[in-house]
């Protein structure tokens, strides 16, 4: 694939507005600002990023506007996401498997052991073509299997799964001197050895995320590539109709319904998640007179995102590329 150049908050932003939002500026010393970004009819704009995974690899990012957005703002959310604590500490993993949690088949199983004869022989078709090498890979869960050989086949198709702009958003924010402020939901274990002891022991029953990863690979990761595409270029309609469809690869980062939840006693996890971004969203949006956020693509997108809770409680929404 050739140079990509992502252009900027116009395609792939949202700004959202209050009607009846009182602006009041918080005490304490700060650098002079830029003046805060304005929507419809001169009312402050808090601007939403949304972000998508993988994208090109050799995508060149134009931040100038970010930037300058995230110059004007007070805060910055981050990306919704599920923290677990254990005792005064908290771990995340992309995945979410916490670190400690064994990584490998319990019992000393390998895939040929845990997955059904058809599945283990589509596996081995495309792990010979994209992790020839790799051998310890074959007694991993099926679901961290599905991610490394998924990794492997973006490296191929010249796509990347983190190209780092959740970061650079981050540390220009800190560089400004803008307030970083975390939406996590956060679950406090009671007992996280036992749990983790529960997990080790336990089959995560994800055979059918490995499936969906191999049929998305035998196709040559043609809806993840046409996704990164038009995130990078700036086509919203595309956006639209790739996101409208179901995702091959979103069980990679899917806990709900997992033996994973179960043995961690969770349920509606996207839900909870969910409610603590929409919460820190507007207690944030109250507060401040500019606000910058970041959030998955498909939730300024999706008809039941995270964009429509905010219209549902008296915001209003200008759509990406409007």
């Amino acid at each position: 694939m050739g140079p990509y150049q992502w252009f900027g908050l116009r395609t792939v932003g949202t700004c959202i507005e209050r009607g009846t939002h009182a602006c009041a500026c918080r005490g304490g010393r700060r650098p002079p600002r830029p003046r805060p970004l304005e929507g419809e009819q001169g009312r402050p704009c808090h601007v939403v990023l949304g972000l998508t995974s993988p994208v090109p690899k050799n995508m060149q990012w134009k931040s100038t506007e970010v930037e300058s957005r995230l110059a004007a703002s007070q805060v910055v959310l981050k990306l919704p996401t599920l923290e677990i604590g254990v005792k005064a500490s908290a771990y995340r993993d992309s995945i979410l498997l916490p670190p400690r949690v064994q990584r490998d088949n319990p019992n000393q199983q390998t895939l040929h052991d845990v997955l059904a004869p058809e599945v283990y022989r589509h596996w081995q078709r495309l792990r010979a073509r994209y992790l020839p090498t790799s051998r310890h890979v074959e007694r991993m869960r099926p679901i961290v299997a599905g991610r490394e050989l998924y990794e492997a086949a973006l490296a191929h198709h010249g796509l990347i799964d983190d190209y780092g702009l959740e970061a650079m958003v981050y540390k220009a924010a800190s560089h400004d001197g803008v307030t970083i402020i975390s939406t996590s939901y956060r679950l406090l274990l009671k007992d996280p050895g036992e749990a983790i002891r529960s997990l080790n022991n336990t089959s995560m029953n994800d055979q059918h995320c490995l499936d969906q990863v191999l049929d998305a690979l035998d196709q040559n990761l043609t809806q993840a590539t046409q996704r990164a595409n038009a995130w990078a270029t700036g086509d919203i309609d595309a956006l639209r109709s790739i996101l409208s469809l179901a995702q091959q690869d979103s069980c990679l980062s899917t806990l709900d319904r997992s033996q994973f939840a179960e043995a961690l006693g969770i349920d509606d996890i996207e839900g909870r998640v969910r409610k603590s971004w929409i919460e820190s969203a507007e207690r944030e949006l109250e507060k401040n007179v500019g606000s910058f956020a970041v959030l998955p693509m498909h939730e300024l997108l999706a008809a039941d995102g995270y964009m429509n809770a905010l219209q549902s409680d008296g915001y209003s929404v200008q759509s990406p590329g409007q």
